[in-house]
């Protein structure tokens, strides 16, 4: 039975209702046994409904995607390589789309980010039939609350947020990628970032991290004051499929190739 499964979390819920009831037909009962099963009783009904709980905030939030992600059957790998990318990969193995899939991403820290709404992270068709490889990713800057989806972009996986008035550089630059990558496998370099607005934001994050968002695409009206022209490759799309094409254009192919930044020394 699956982890994040329907089932397993209709099954909590209905032995908690079932463990609730028990205990308000029985709490009269047993003279000279009541308080220890009252104590039991009360015990068994709260680890159910925790428990319950606890199922529903992981189906929501991804936290532990299999049984051997909540019970470290895989301790021996776990402990050879503690930061593994792909914590989503099982799940994707098991409940993606032979396409493009679309998901909820809500790492646990998205919340600190101060968007307008949940981000959402669409993998390209293949993804889990290659292991190995590492995809580079186009982040999106939309000023749309209601866009919640957008053309697929192979051999690339696809972020789309909605920046908030406090949605910080560092964010973009540091506490994201560390939740793609290790949601993900992505490279840890030469990402790309577009933005339908927001632009200002958009070429701070660039400048901040060139390493990180090799090139940069605009679209759509200006609505915030101009910022520095960015020294990483840029564009200025007509719409938005123009500038993921581009986008994509510029970053890499996905391969087995390790997330380590290129060395910026000659050859």
């Amino acid at each position: 039975m699956s982890l994040t499964g329907t089932p397993l979390l209709l099954l909590t819920a209905l032995a908690t209702v079932a463990a609730a009831t028990a205990t308000a037909t029985g709490w009269h009962r047993g003279r000279r046994t009541r308080l220890l099963l009252r104590t039991a009783a009360l015990l068994l009904t709260q680890a159910l409904a925790l428990t319950c709980v606890g199922l529903a905030v992981n189906r929501s939030q991804h936290f532990y995607t299999s049984w051997d992600d909540l019970l470290h059957t895989s301790a021996a790998a776990a402990h050879a390589n503690p930061d593994r990318p792909g914590r989503l990969d099982r799940w994707l193995t098991h409940h993606g789309d032979t396409g493009p899939t679309t998901l909820d991403w809500r790492p646990p820290r998205w919340r600190t980010w101060h968007l307008t709404t949940d981000p959402t992270v669409v993998v390209p068709a293949g993804y889990p039939h290659h292991p190995t490889w590492r995809y580079p990713a186009l982040v999106v800057l939309d000023q749309d609350p209601g866009t919640r989806t957008t053309p697929p972009v192979d051999g690339a996986v696809l972020v789309l947020i909605h920046p908030g008035a406090h949605t910080s550089v560092d964010t973009l630059t540091t506490t994201l990628p560390e939740d793609l990558q290790r949601d993900l496998r992505v490279t840890g370099h030469t990402w790309a970032l577009v933005a339908t607005g927001h632009h200002r934001l958009a070429r701070a994050v660039a400048a901040a991290a060139p390493t990180r968002y090799r090139a940069l695409a605009l679209t759509g009206p200006a609505t915030d004051p101009p910022g520095p022209t960015p020294t990483v490759s840029h564009t200025t799309a007509p719409d938005l499929t123009a500038a993921l094409r581009w986008a994509a254009a510029q970053t890499p192919l996905p391969g087995p190739a390790p997330p380590t930044p290129p060395s910026a020394g000659p050859r």
